[in-house]
Order: C-alpha cells, then structure tokens, then sequence
C-alpha cells in the first residue's frame, strides 16, 4: 500500500504548482492589461493629432507581442499554438518527434511568459488553451521522479508493443488542472480531459476529481488573500470572467414570479446559425494555417508575421470606435460606465464627452453578458464580430502561445446579442426582460464553442461554472449538442485539424456507425510482414520480419530499409521449404542495434530469442475494425499481430496502418487528401481555388437540401407512395455530405464507394457482402426451383467477413 500515498503526494503537486503557476500568471497579465489601460486612457485624453497616438498605441502592443514571439524563438519554439492538439494527440497514444521538447521546463517558461505578453499585447487570442498546456507540462515534470518512473517502468511490461500510459494519465489530470485554473471550473476541467482521451477508466475520473479540487480551492484563497489585501483589486480582469449573473428561469413556473421563460425555438436558431459560423471559422483557419506553412521553417519570418499581425490588431480595434455611437452611462457605480464593464480606464471616452460612453470601444466580456438590451447597437456588434472573426482565424496558429477559448466566448457573446436585438427589433422576444439579452449571448457563446471545438460536456459545465448560473444548464446543453451536430455536417473539430496538419498520428474519432458500415476487419489494415503495406513506414510502422536466428548482413539491411521502422516481427524457423514460420515476438529498433553492435555485421548467425518480447495480444484477421479501434485505445496498444488460428504470422497492425485506412476509407471529409491538394493549389499560386469556395457553397446547399429531400419522401411514402425510391433504413440509408468544407477538393458520394453507405456510398442501403461458393451455390440452387434465395444468418453482432471464413472451411 506504499505506491497510493506518492501517488496522492505527486497529484497534489501537480494541483498546487499549477494553481500557483496560474495565479502568478494572471498577476501578470493584470498588471499589463492595467498599465496599457493606462496608457491608452492617456493618449485618448491628449488633445494632440491622431497620428502620433496611434503610433504610440501600435508601438506598446508591438513591444508586447515581439517580446512574446521573441520568448518562444530563444527558449522553446515547442511552446507556440495552444497545445491541445498536440496533448490530445499525446494522450490518443501518438508518438513524434513534436513530444521531445512538448514537455520540457524551458517549454514552460516559454509558454507562461510568451502567453502573458501576447494576450496582454492586444493580439485576438486567450490564454486558457496555453495554461492546459503548462499544467500537462508540470504534470509531466513531478512525474518524472524515479519511484514514478521505476512504476511505470514496471507496469509497462508489454514494452515495444504499449506506449506509456501511465505518464500519459499524468499529462490528463495536469490538463484538467489547467483547465480549472483558467476558467475557475472544475468539473468542466475534468470534463475537458475526459473528452480529449480515448483512453478513460475509474481511476483517472477520481483522479482528475482530486487535482481539480485542489487547484480550485488553493486559486480561490490566493485570490481572496490578495484582494483582502488591498493589493488585487484588478486581478479578476487578469483572467477570463468570473462572476456571478442571475439569467431567466428555462422552467415554466418561471411565469408565474413575473419572469419569462426564453423561447426555445430561438435557442436552437442561434445554436444552428452558430455551429455553420463556427465550421466556417475551422475552415478558414486551416487555409491560414496551410499558407503559414510556406515560411514557417524560417524562425525569423514567423517573428515578423507576429509583428505584422501586431500592427494590424492596433491599426483596427483603433479605428474601429470611430464607428460607435455616444452612449450616456447607465452604470451608478462611478468607477463603471457599462453595467459589467470593467474599472480599467480604456476607450470608453473615445470621441465621447463627460458621463457618456463609445460602444465600440473597449469591449469587456463580463458586458456582454450583463449588460441590458440597448448598451450596444446592432450595427457596432456586427463590425466587431466582423473584425474579430478575421483576426482570430489570422492569428490562432501563429508564433505565440494562443488559445481560442476567450476568442469563441468573446465573438459569440456579440454573435449573440446582435441575434436578440433583432429578433426583439422584430417583436419575436422581450429584450426587457431582465438578464435575457444576457442570456442569448451566452448562448451564442456556447453555440460557436460548439461548431468550433465540438466538446459538448465540458463546454457546457465550463459556461455554466463560469457564469455561475445552474439554471442555464438545459439550454446550454441543447445548444452545445445541436451546434455540434451541425459542424459535424461540414468538417471536424478545429483541434482534430490541427493535429492533421502536424502530421500526428491518432487513431479513433470515428463514428462507430461509420466504422461498423464500411465492413472492415483487421486483414484490411493489417502490414503483412516486408509487403509495404499500409502499416510498413512511419513512426509506428511494423518492418520486415526477422528469423529467430539471423545474420548480422539481415538485420543490417532491415535496419537501413526504413529508419522510422520500431520494431520488427520475429519467425521461428519452418518447419518445411516454403512455409513460413511461427510467430515468436517482436523486437525493437534499440535492441537491435544492441545485437549488432555486440556482434557485428560479419555475424552469420545472432539469436535474437534475448531481446524478443512476447505479445500480449493477437486477434483473428477477421476481428471487426471497431473492436480492434477499441482494444487498441482501452489497452493501450501500438502493435497487434494477426494470426488465423496458431502459428504463421498472417500480418501486424500498427497505429500507421490504421491512421492510414482512416484517412483512405473512413473519412467522409478526405480532410488529408484535400489538404494535400490545397497545399498544391498554394505552391502553384493558386490561392483562390485552394479556398474551395464552389465546394463550400456545395456543402452548404446540400446540408439544406438534402434533409428536406428525405423528409419529403418521408412524408411521401407515410402518404401512401410506395416505391417512391426512399431509403426507410434509418441510419444506415442515410445521405451525407460528402464534401469537405474548407482547403482543397469536393468528394462526391461517387468518388469513395468503398465507405459503406453513410461513409461514402449512395443514399440506400449498404452493399451487401459477397457470398462464399457454398453460398453461392445454395443460392443458385434456391433460384432453378423457383425459390428466394436464402439468405445467411448473422447475429447482429456477426461480422461478414467471420462468415466467409466459416463458409470457407
């Protein structure tokens, strides 16, 4: 019982440092965010020329954001973008040379200075995603004592076939740390990581119970300990929100204290208008980032981008008041202006007089959800979304430490409030009902949350616990669910794109439905040993397969052939000319060496029977692609060998193979084959057409259309018209969009029949298997006595392809 008390002792730890971390670094960005406020207080109060103000504007911001990306070029490049790809490709059990430097002290350093400078620099970008990534680091730092080590050392006795889970549990529960540090929420901190992870189990969710714990209480007594002080008067506005607001009651006895209860049917208007946005923004970005990529090799080029988005951030947000209207203050509180506005002094005055206000100058998150119905006009929350939406896709991506959280809370608050203005200007809702208009752009919020990151739980309980308002949790969760379904229709997470786009290597995310429908097994994504099959390459790739006694020229020469290979499949000798032999084991890259060194080349014959590790597992060829995506991800599992019954080996699965046939025969959006060819497209100057505007448009108008097409036939055949050709199979007749919304090539449902019949096939339903000749005949015998044809038996949970293998003995 001695392991449980180190482990409390590490997880405590790791929820104290990050909490501190958190902390400090809030203290920081509050103390910036108050001396620009200060600034540009005075330089608005200045009766001087406009030009010189903006320089002086541009100049601070300027300094703020190359200091940033300056940070990242001399102490950790590593610590650019967010993070949360490349941790959720971590904890997906991914392997890269990214992970050298992800986790490393100077990584951190990087990212807790280089965050504070760039959010504070006025760049559209957050630091939540950042602090996700600087708890998984400390996580990964205190875990990496030796008792942990000699632990995992231990508990990973399947060595070359498993990654390490055990430190990969770690970096999920200093994920959800960070998490709670930056939005004060920790339950949506623990929801955050159980939804980046394939891999979940009891332990971890009390686990992750814990550090969150732990970090929300040590966060909330250093804040009320400063602020009792007298010292932190400000911090609050160092972070993202965190307040208290009372919104409308979703019951229906709310009517009877006098408050309206809010219309559903608005709710998922805003949810579905906000998920479209939200893909759209995925979109747009991915084709940013595609460009990006032409001189990003190049550190100095990617500092300059900095300074030039910099540049382009202060010259809008200082001309963007000039479009605002003088609003008189509605606050009592002499230090606000705003209901909910903060106390900093920044351009509310702007071209304004004494006791009235810009509402175009100096957006502040707590007011866009308190304040009331009127604070701002449709036309200025519609140029500020404008400006936003652009600035955010130009910037997440680029050489700081951003995050996308206060981006997508910031735009859909606007999103949401310009969607109840109209919808009050036209008499549909009550925007003078208290806390209403509020209300809508939280929704708004939790809409293009949805269709941007599609993390339906955790976004919800994130809202809820920021907000504080418990009573808003069934409309979040409906708006959050509707809003990911329909991002679902047109691309995948902006994440999972990310993650692409670097090249990692994640299995899972599929559907299950879709997996299930395209009748794959493991013999379709299985490496036969030395064949080059899909698996054969990569860094998780399986090499041509060793004989137990081989000679040293061999193993040189497998070594040499592919230098990503990690290991091989080892033979036993056959037992005649001809045949192969029995599967023993496998072997890794590093023992090899070993042998070879030891006994050199020249060696005719080397054992290798030492070094040898024996699988854990082996699964038919028949084994169905779910059940193996699932073992593979439970367990753990880099490499499976597949053996028919005992003895010869048949192939090997790898994560290489199957990220392979994913890409190929799974992904209805192609989203690597599009990429590929927009990168194309970019090389040759084709900047226009790697956009992939007729396929958006494709996209959009098929979303639309085809819906509407199933529920006329739907109504159709309840009416009466048989044989009007509509699929009545449910799920697995239905039609989706097979075009990928954003750079590079339209997919028809034609192009991929291989999918299945929602993955790539037509709108019926999915090709039946192919008969085995026993089958076959008793079919066609059925047919010359004039009798249907039998058809086989399957339990629902049989596999064709386990069929064939019994019609065949």
């Amino acid at each position: 019982m001695a392991p449980l008390p180190r482990l409390f002792s590490v997880l405590k730890c790791i929820a104290v440092a990050t909490a501190l971390v958190g902390f400090a670094q809030s203290m920081l960005v509050a103390s910036l965010y108050k001396m620009r406020s200060n600034l540009v207080y005075n330089i608005v109060s200045e009766h001087s020329a406009w030009v010189p103000k903006f320089f002086q504007y541009m100049g601070f911001n300027l300094l703020l954001a190359f200091g940033s990306s300056l940070s990242l070029f001399l102490i950790s490049p590593a610590a650019s973008g967010s993070g949360i790809p490349d941790v959720k490709a971590y904890l997906n059990g991914a392997s890269s040379p990214i992970f050298r430097n992800f986790f490393t002290i100077k990584t951190f350093v990087a990212k807790v200075i280089g965050s504070a400078l760039a959010v504070a620099s006025s760049l559209v970008m957050g630091k939540e995603g950042p602090m996700l990534h600087a708890g998984s680091i400390l996580a990964v730092i205190l875990g990496s004592s030796r008792w942990f080590k000699s632990k995992t050392a231990a508990a990973s006795h399947w060595g070359i076939y498993t990654h390490n889970r055990d430190i990969r549990d770690l970096v999920a529960c200093g994920a959800a740390c960070g998490v709670c540090t930056a939005f004060k929420a920790p339950v949506g901190g623990v929801l955050f990581a159980m939804e980046m992870s394939t891999r979940w189990r009891k332990e971890l969710t009390w686990r992750c119970f814990l550090v969150s714990a732990i970090t929300i209480v040590v966060v909330r007594y250093l804040v009320s300990t400063c602020v009792a002080h007298g010292h932190c008067a400000y911090l609050q506005w160092g972070s993202l929100a965190w307040f208290q607001q009372a919104y409308p009651s979703p019951y229906s006895q709310a009517r009877g204290r006098g408050e309206r209860a809010p219309d559903v049917w608005a709710f998922v208007l805003l949810a579905v208008l906000g998920g479209y946005i939200g893909s759209l923004f995925t979109a747009f970005n991915t084709w940013v980032c595609l460009l990006r990529k032409r001189w990003s090799r190049w550190f100095s080029f990617r500092v300059l981008e900095v300074c030039v988005l910099s540049v382009l951030t202060s010259a809008l947000f200082f001309a963007l008041p000039l479009a605002g209207r003088c609003r008189a203050c509605t606050s009592t509180d002499p230090e606000h202006c705003v209901s909910g506005g903060a106390a900093f002094r920044t351009f509310r005055g702007y071209r304004c007089g004494a006791g009235t206000y810009n509402d175009a100058a100096g957006f502040v998150i707590q007011a866009l959800f308190v304040a009331p119905s009127g604070e701002f006009s449709v036309r200025t929350l519609v140029a500020y979304s404008a400006v936003y939406y652009l600035l955010a896709a130009l910037t997440y991506g680029a050489f700081i430490p951003s995050g996308l959280f206060t981006v997508g809370i910031i735009f859909g608050g606007c999103f949401g409030r310009v969607v109840a203005e109209l919808l009050a200007g036209a008499g549909l809702i009550d925007a003078g009902a208290p806390g209403i208009v509020g209300m809508y752009a939280l929704m708004g919020a939790a809409s293009f949350l949805g269709g941007v990151m599609r993390m339906s739980a955790s976004m919800c309980l994130i809202l809820m616990e920021m907000t504080g308002a418990p009573g808003t949790l069934p409309f979040l969760m409906m708006v959050l669910v509707i809003a990911k379904g329909v991002g679902d229709r047109f691309n995948y997470s902006i994440f999972d794109h990310q993650i692409m786009l670097k090249g990692l290597q994640v299995i899972g995310g599929i559907p299950e439905h879709v997996v299930r429908r395209a009748h794959l097994d493991a013999a379709d994504v299985m490496a036969r040993p030395g064949s080059g099959g899909p698996g054969c390459g990569g860094p998780a790739g399986a090499g041509p397969a060793l004989r137990i006694v081989e000679g040293g020229a061999a193993i040189a020469d497998a070594l040499d052939a592919d230098r990503t290979v990690n290991a091989f499949p080892v033979l036993a000798p056959a037992a005649a000319a001809g045949e192969a032999g029995d599967f023993m084991g496998v072997i890794s890259r590093v023992s090899l060496r070993e042998l070879l060194a030891k006994h050199g080349e020249s060696a005719t014959a080397i054992d290798l029977s030492c070094k040898v590790e024996v699988a854990p597992i082996a699964v038919p060829p028949s084994m169905p692609l779910h059940t193996l995506l699932a073992l593979m991800n439970e367990q753990g599992l880099d490499y499976v060998p597949v053996i028919r019954r005992h003895g010869p080996l048949e192939g090997m699965v790898t994560r290489a193979g199957v990220v392979a046939v994913q890409a190929s025969r799974l992904d209805r959006f192609h989203v690597r084959d599009a990429l590929a060819r927009a990168d194309e497209d970019i090389r040759a100057g084709r900047l226009i057409a790697s956009m992939a505007l007729p396929q958006q448009t494709a996209a959009l108008r098929d979303a639309v259309v085809a819906p509407l097409a199933r529920a006329a036939g739907l109504l159709r055949r309840d009416g009466g018209g048989a044989g009007s050709g509509d699929s009545d199979d449910g799920e697995e007749g239905e039609r989706a969009p097979m075009i990928y919304l954003g750079p590079g090539q339209a997919w028809s449902h034609q192009q991929h029949p291989d999918a299945g019949g929602g993955a790539g096939g037509g709108g019926g339903p999915p090709r039946s298997p192919p008969l085995s000749p026993r089958s076959a005949a008793l079919a066609a015998g059925a047919g010359e006595r004039g009798e249907a044809p039998a058809q086989p038996s399957r339990a629902p949970g049989d596999h064709p392809q386990q069929l064939r293998a019994c019609d065949s003995v």
